[in-house]
């Protein structure tokens, strides 16, 4: 009937069960994404093996140290004091229903003036308590604890006041109060002797942490022991036999070159996985120079006469070569200018254009007459700092003239889409293209191509939605299956003017570097489909969170080097991320006006809602569902500004920002029209309380993400 033993068989079985669930750590490994790649053939093998040898020792290891936890840990509170015993409180409870009985006597008989010879009830019931009492005492005699006072707290009981009846349990008060405890029914009280216990039980947890630490201290030196055996020695072996053979490999590399000096191997190595990666890295130049067919990069050959290019040609390995397609290959990076000419400052002064106005958010096209608009436009496509040097010698003048002249006339006469929000968007894309310092990751040809599409990107749009013409069945959203109908136009108006002879911008190029243009081109006029905005901001937070640890920037910012690091050029360069940078700069640029002076912010949103508004009034009359920013009688123009600010363009810029130091200014320019957007709303809403604090905390937000957004990251 002992409890503690119980407890203890089958707290032991519980522990037995959970050895068994070692097994599972084998099965597991069986799982999607879980199980180690292993390789193939005898490298795979020795993998398994090790793998399968540390996973055996390592669960049952384990698995012993939670039974013996399990099992020892309850038997170590077998020698204390029952949990069970209810001897205590049955005791106290009988002595209260015998001082009851004398309570009752004493309050129905007469206990005084009887004759002699009469048996008092007063006083047999009083002796009866008192041998209950002497019981009480007598029965934890032999114990190592005991009751030595009873106290009745009650003022009208006839037995009020406390009992000593320490002679009886040879218990006595103990010195400290913690060694005391207080059974109580009702207004009866015992106090016990419980020092014996308490020390009992504190010697029995010492003994119990004690065992407790030298059991994990054990577990953890053999599962130390058991991973060192069986994983790390075997990688120190195999680092070591790197290490030696890295001597050979750096030795071998003497012929590459000075440059190549400090790569030497030396007995400075800090570790054998720093020297892994070199050893990585020295393999992979080794295997590019023996793959290089051409010893000359195009940066070589640029500038080269015809002379010196034909003695090349003989070192050709096709035996032909065409010295116009070396020279086409630019370099922006070496050749492009990174400032314009005075002479092309007096052509922009010329018509009536301050450059450092050109070169600032100032510059208002609203505010430009209508004859300056495809002169800018064909100023900034000719003398784009970045992309000029190609521009002055593969571009004809006349034929760029007219590709804008002939381009401005296919837009059409909308409120917002029109050949000044073309010219925008290009102003916004040549500065970004400074900003970014596109120079060192993008081609001339790359960013005169991205101006173009820039230009073009809403050639013949008619101020409808993508929507609108999918509600409707236009024969656009026909003849594109619904797929960026408006879009995939604009790319096709663009090409049909390249394609006559007097607007073909590109006669120069190469037909393999037109065919790049023409990707370009049409990939990024894609992607201001404002359906692909959500992927774009999702590719780009991956993109820095795949690279952090170079695009975080902590030297740069506490240097202020504005100039892009050489591991921020190798990422920027990889194909994918050039793509989605030269996306990144055209739709930035389209939705670009909210981080603008507020003037210019202003009248760009107040045109866009006038042009949806005419939108819905053609969705009222065909009777298909007005779409929410179009109904020119319920949109509250300042709160749908707040609204497209929090949701599509704070989290563009807040991932661009990230990216690239050159546009750590728009967040300022941003968070200003925001909190000016705020106060018109109230201004013209008259808001409630509730509400006002409701926009309040949302504009809050958005203010304190664009704030972190340029925030030096702890890696």
């Amino acid at each position: 009937n002992n409890l503690t033993l119980f407890r203890a068989t089958r707290t032991a079985k519980i522990g037995a069960r959970a050895g068994r669930l070692s097994r599972l750590v084998k099965v597991m490994r069986f799982l999607p994404g879980i199980g180690v790649s292993r390789g193939s053939g005898e490298e795979g093998e020795k993998l398994r093996q090790i793998q399968n040898q540390l996973t055996n020792v390592l669960s049952k290891r384990v698995a012993c140290l939670t039974i013996l936890l399990v099992i020892v840990m309850p038997l170590c509170s077998i020698g204390t004091y029952p949990e069970g015993d209810f001897s205590k409180q049955a005791f106290v409870e009988s002595l209260w229903r015998r001082a009851g009985d004398v309570k009752a006597v004493y309050q129905t008989e007469t206990c005084t003036g009887l004759a002699d010879g009469v048996t008092n009830p007063c006083e047999v019931a009083w002796e009866q308590y008192r041998q209950s009492i002497f019981e009480f005492g007598s029965f934890y005699k032999d114990q190592p604890y005991g009751p030595y006072k009873v106290c009745i707290d009650e003022s009208d009981h006839p037995l009020e006041g406390c009992w000593d009846i320490s002679s009886e349990a040879r218990s006595f008060e103990p010195t400290r109060k913690s060694f005391r405890l207080l059974v109580r029914s009702n207004g009866l009280i015992s106090i016990f002797d419980w020092a014996e216990p308490t020390k009992s039980e504190a010697r029995v947890g010492l003994v119990l942490i004690t065992l407790v630490i030298v059991l994990m201290c054990g577990a953890c030196t053999l599962l130390n022991y058991s991973a060192s055996e069986l994983a790390v020695r075997p990688l120190e072996r195999m680092l070591t036999s790197i290490k030696n053979s890295a001597k050979a490999i750096f030795s071998s590399c003497d012929a590459i070159g000075a440059a190549e000096d400090d790569d030497e191997f030396g007995p400075e190595m800090g570790s054998e996985v720093a020297l892994l990666e070199r050893v990585v890295k020295k393999i992979a130049t080794l295997a590019e120079l023996s793959q290089k067919k051409n010893p000359w990069d195009e940066a070589d050959l640029f500038g080269m006469k015809n002379e010196e290019l034909g003695v090349f040609a003989m070192t050709h390995a096709s035996g032909v070569f065409n010295p116009n397609a070396a020279s086409h290959e630019i370099d922006g990076q070496v050749n492009g200018r990174t400032e314009i000419s005075v002479t092309m400052q007096w052509q922009l002064e010329e018509i009536g254009i301050d450059y450092q106005v050109l070169l600032s958010w100032q510059f208002n096209v609203l505010t430009l007459e209508t004859v300056k608009l495809e002169k800018i436009a064909f100023w900034m496509l000719m003398n784009n700092p970045g992309s000029s040097n190609w521009t002055e010698n593969y571009v004809e003048g006349k034929k760029l003239r007219e590709f804008v002249s002939r381009l401005a006339s296919k837009y059409l006469d909308n409120r917002y889409h029109n050949f000044m929000h073309a010219l925008d968007v290009s102003h916004s894309v040549f500065r970004y293209l400074s900003m970014v310092q596109a120079d060192a990751f993008l081609s001339m040809l790359d960013q005169f191509a991205l101006l173009v599409a820039a230009i073009a990107h809403d050639v013949g749009h008619f101020g409808m939605t993508n929507g609108f013409l999918i509600e409707t069945q236009h024969e656009l959203a026909v003849l594109y299956n619904d797929k960026s109908p408006l879009e995939n136009m604009h790319c096709s108006r663009l090409f049909e003017i390249l394609a006559e002879a007097p607007c073909n911008i590109f006669t120069a190029a190469e037909a393999s570097q037109f065919k790049e243009c023409r990707k370009l081109i049409i990939d990024a006029i894609l992607h201001t489909d404002i359906t692909q905005h959500p992927a774009m901001v999702k590719n780009l937070e991956l993109l820095f969170e795949m690279n952090s640890k170079v695009l975080s920037r902590a030297d740069a910012m506490a240097s202020g080097a504005p100039v892009l690091s050489d591991g921020e050029i190798e990422i920027f360069s990889a194909p994918e991320n050039k793509r989605l940078i030269q996306q990144t700069l055209l739709h930035g640029a389209d939705i670009a006006n909210p981080a603008k002076p507020w003037a210019i912010a202003y009248d760009w949103a107040h045109r866009v809602l006038d042009e949806y508004a005419q939108q819905g009034d053609q969705e009222k009359a065909l009777g298909i569902p007005v779409q929410v920013l179009n109904d020119r009688d319920k949109v509250n123009r300042p709160n749908s500004q707040v609204g497209f600010i929090e949701f599509l363009v704070t989290p563009f810029i807040v991932a661009k920002v990230r990216l690239f130091r050159g546009f750590a200014e728009l967040p300022e320019l941003l968070e200003g029209n925001l909190l000016t957007w705020e106060r018109v709303w109230a201004e013209e809403s008259n808001p409630n309380e509730a509400e006002r604090e409701k926009v309040r905390e949302r504009v809050e937000k958005i203010c304190h993400s664009l704030q972190s957004s340029w925030e030096i990251k702890e890696l």
